[in-house]
């Protein structure tokens, strides 16, 4: 239910900056192109396979695929190029982050790497978005 929340806050929100700048332009949000150019979750549990080592403490074990339930808390997304699970005008490059800096600081775009997808199961933090 947060998640679903969390995704018709983004949405109202997007409507209603939509609304205020067609009121002072006095052009619609498709004349002013207004597109929702990327959106993702956060802070969110999801089921999704991931490559897991058969025995952790042999660093030369095999690995197999299972089922994960993975628990993003502070963390968002970053899966590698031709990862099924993203969209596909970001097949080629990986998923897209962004990390949003404070007010005093930068924010980045990071893109999903297939070394961080098996040393993080293709998480990045999210950053502070303020």
């Amino acid at each position: 239910a947060a998640a679903n929340y969390a995704w018709v806050n983004r949405s109202c929100i997007t409507y209603l900056a939509r609304r205020a700048f067609e009121k002072v332009f006095d052009k619609t949000a498709e004349e002013m192109e207004m597109n929702l150019v990327y959106d993702v979750c956060h802070n969110v549990a999801k089921i999704e396979k991931h490559q897991v080592q058969v025995d952790p403490d042999d660093t030369d074990s095999l690995f197999q695929e299972k089922n994960l339930l993975v628990h993003r808390k502070g963390s968002t997304r970053a899966f590698p190029p031709n990862h099924p699970m993203i969209p596909t005008p970001y097949q080629n490059v990986g998923q897209p982050a962004l990390i949003g800096g404070t007010m005093g600081t930068c924010s980045y775009i990071l893109m999903g790497t297939k070394d961080g997808m098996h040393a993080t199961c293709g998480s990045t933090c999210h950053g502070a978005g303020r």
